[in-house]
């Protein structure tokens, strides 16, 4: 069985999963940044590597464009994909 990775980087952590059992391609499945977390639209990367290099280039971004990641999500044209954002839940 394939498990994914988790990268510890900066402020936060990266998730990726491969696409499927055995595969050779990986999926950026989250962005972690100060405990809210981001996924990306659906990309396939053909190493770990490459998707774990477009995931940090994809937390910059996202580290500096913080007012347009306010919303539940948001269009990042350098890389061309949407940002989805799970806002943090705070205990009531």
């Amino acid at each position: 069985m394939n498990m994914g990775i988790i990268e510890p980087f900066k402020d936060g952590f990266l998730e990726i999963i491969p696409e499927g059992e055995g595969s050779d391609y990986w999926h950026i499945t989250a962005i972690h940044i100060n405990g809210e977390v981001f996924c990306p639209s659906p990309r396939i990367y053909p190493s770990t590597n490459v998707a774990l290099a477009k995931a940090r280039r994809i937390f910059d971004w996202i580290y500096n464009h913080q007012i347009e990641t306010l919303g539940l999500g948001c269009y990042c044209e350098e890389f061309k994909i949407t940002l989805w954002r799970q806002p943090k839940l705070h205990p009531s």
